[in-house]
C-alpha cells in the first residue's frame, strides 16, 4: 500500500505587529508587516524557512544560532523557539544629555518564539537586546509581538 503524500507546506504572513522600545529605538532595524515565512511539513519532522523566522538586515550576518526545532503539540498545534547573536559594528549612541558617546562595537541578541495553533493562526514574540561587545549592559531592546495566519501552498 502506497503511503499518503506529505501535506503541503504552510505558508505563515505576519498581518499584525506590535513593538515596544527600552532605551533608544534603532530606525529601520527591521520591517515586519507582511513578511512570510514556511513550515515543510513533509519528511518526518516538521522545518521552517527561514530558520530566523523574520528576514531582516541581520540575517546574514547570524552567529551562535540555535533552535528548538519545530516541536507538534497533539491537537493544539506547533511551538518553535530560536535564537542567534549578530554583529553590528560601531555605532554610537545619545546619552540622553544631548551628547553622544564615542562609537564603540555593538551586538544583538535575538530570541525568538512561535506558536502555530490547529486553525493554522499563529502568535510569534521576538526579543532584540542590544550591548556594546563584551559587555553586558543592554544599552537598547526591542519587543515585537506578532499575530497572522498561515495557509497550505498548493
Amino acid at each position: 500500500m502506497a503511503s499518503a503524500p506529505p501535506p503541503p507546506p504552510l505558508v505563515c504572513t505576519i498581518q499584525t505587529v506590535e513593538s515596544r522600545w527600552s532605551g533608544q529605538p534603532i530606525p529601520g532595524i527591521r520591517q515586519l508587516e507582511q513578511q512570510q515565512f514556511q513550515i515543510d511539513r513533509g519528511g518526518g519532522k516538521p522545518s521552517i524557512d527561514p530558520a530566523t523566522v523574520i528576514e531582516s538586515r541581520l540575517t546574514p550576518l547570524v552567529e551562535r544560532f540555535s533552535s528548538s526545532g519545530v516541536e507538534q503539540i497533539e491537537r493544539s498545534g506547533m511551538t518553535y523557539h530560536w535564537s542567534y547573536e549578530a554583529p553590528l559594528g560601531p555605532l554610537q549612541f545619545s546619552n540622553g544629555g544631548g551628547s553622544t558617546s564615542p562609537a564603540r562595537d555593538s551586538r544583538v541578541a535575538v530570541s525568538g518564539d512561535l506558536i502555530i495553533d490547529v486553525q493554522n493562526g499563529f502568535k510569534l514574540s521576538q526579543q532584540s537586546r542590544l550591548t556594546q561587545s563584551g559587555g553586558t549592559q543592554t544599552l537598547s531592546s526591542l519587543l515585537e509581538t506578532a499575530h497572522g495566519s498561515c495557509h497550505e501552498q498548493r
